[in-house]
């Protein structure tokens, strides 16, 4: 960090809502001077864009360099999973994330399944298979349905399948083959309860509790229809027990910490956990990021300064960390088609809102700005209770809705 009070250059790699994010909570800090988010979108204000492709983490690093950027935060795991962290690492550079082999937590399912065995850490139960008629042959043994079938690894075309029967088990296990037949298939079981995220900063074996975040993955009202980068977000989480986030704090997120620590290859970066709750409490996977939509509704009620809170914990001292008492709703405009085909890339309504807008896959067009991509952009409202904020940010979706958006009507009902 420049010594001098305010000149501070920082870069935000990513593109989407949760950058968005980022680069209002950093214009915020006392510290910063300059923000470039590469590559951004169209709607960021107040920074500089940056046209290089962020998969190219040589390309990254080398103008980070030229332009003797102070710090760098990465949104994307796809990016931190390529080895950014340990290509700034060669040159000095501050890069908040964790290096290539760190990242394998969320990289790798089954990575994070080994860790989570070997550190008695509850997970679901499951099984891998890189055979395809092994893997048939299993669920066709199966007699109790739905199995949560997942890739290992990173697929802009498959995420995570709920398989209800022997057959739709089968016929997921055949789609996935066939794209590639290298992959490495986890067929996990299906455990319906409470689902919650719990975020921290780490840094090597310290961990620093940040707060609870419900996602709503699934594409349709009542949390049906297929799973998705996620519909909207709500934080805190209510019916979370000081119980529950010590227990996962504690007995999860330090333990998997310290035995990354104590392997040799650490993390130092944002680390969450995927929590469900039935009969007991179970970890349903780990992130090596902030989330997409989590981040958008976290990020809000963050009264202390997010960049000082970043270089506090890379620095190793303690981060001061304190948060609004506020309910933060946040609901996804996705365009019509999403997670099908076809997508509808219409004119968006972009008019003044009273809530916050991040915005998602978009271009812009003779001064008009379109949908490009699948998750277009998301409605944050924040309020005393999270019925006032669900509130305010319906209202504003009203304002923004065309008839080629989709979005869920039910965000922070349950």
């Amino acid at each position: 960090m420049k010594g001098v009070w305010g000149l501070m250059k920082v870069l935000i790699v990513g593109k989407g809502g949760r950058e968005h994010a980022f680069l209002r909570a950093v214009r915020k800090s006392k510290l910063v001077d300059e923000v470039f988010v590469l590559p951004g979108n169209c709607m960021m204000k107040d920074c500089k864009l940056v046209d290089i492709d962020m998969y190219d983490v040589k390309a990254v690093c080398d103008f980070a360099l030229k332009e003797k950027i102070d710090l760098t935060i990465v949104g994307p795991c796809d990016v931190l999973a390529l080895g950014i962290k340990d290509e700034f690492e060669k040159h000095n550079l501050k890069l908040f994330g964790p290096t290539k082999s760190a990242t394998r937590i969320e990289s790798s399912r089954y990575f994070a399944k080994q860790l989570m065995e070997k550190l008695k850490i509850p997970t679901t139960d499951y099984a891998v298979f890189t055979d395809r008629d092994q893997a048939i042959k299993y669920v066709s043994s199966l007699e109790k349905f739905p199995v949560m079938i997942k890739l290992d690894g990173f697929s802009k075309k498959f995420s995570v399948n709920i398989s209800k029967s022997n057959e739709s088990a089968i016929d997921t296990i055949n789609l996935i083959f066939d794209e590639n037949e290298n992959a490495k298939v986890i067929i996990e079981e299906y455990v319906l309860g409470k689902e919650f995220s719990i975020f921290a900063l780490v840094k090597d074996d310290k961990v620093f509790y940040l707060q609870t975040v419900k996602d709503y993955k699934r594409l349709l009202d009542g949390d049906l229809g297929p799973y998705t980068g996620g519909m909207g977000a709500v934080s805190p989480v209510f019916n979370v027990t000081d119980f529950e986030i010590d227990y996962v704090v504690e007995k999860i997120l330090k333990p998997m910490a310290r035995s990354m620590y104590e392997a040799g290859y650490g993390f130092e970066g944002f680390l969450y956990g995927e929590i469900v709750v039935s009969n007991e409490i179970k970890v349903l996977g780990f992130n090596a990021r902030l989330g997409e939509p989590e981040t958008e509704v976290l990020l809000p009620r963050l009264k202390s300064d997010f960049v000082e809170n970043i270089l506090d914990i890379m620095n190793g001292k303690e981060p001061s960390l304190q948060w609004s008492d506020e309910s933060c709703v946040g609901v996804v405009l996705a365009s019509k088609g999403y997670m099908e085909d076809e997508l509808l890339q219409d004119k968006l309504n972009i008019v003044p809102t009273e809530s916050e807008v991040c915005f998602m896959g978009v271009k812009k067009e003779k001064k008009l700005v379109y949908a490009d991509g699948t998750r277009n952009l998301i409605v944050i409202a924040k309020d005393k209770n999270i019925e006032d904020a669900r509130e305010k940010a319906y209202r504003d979706v009203e304002k923004l809705k065309t008839d080629s958006l989709i979005y869920r009507t039910d965000i922070g009902k349950f």
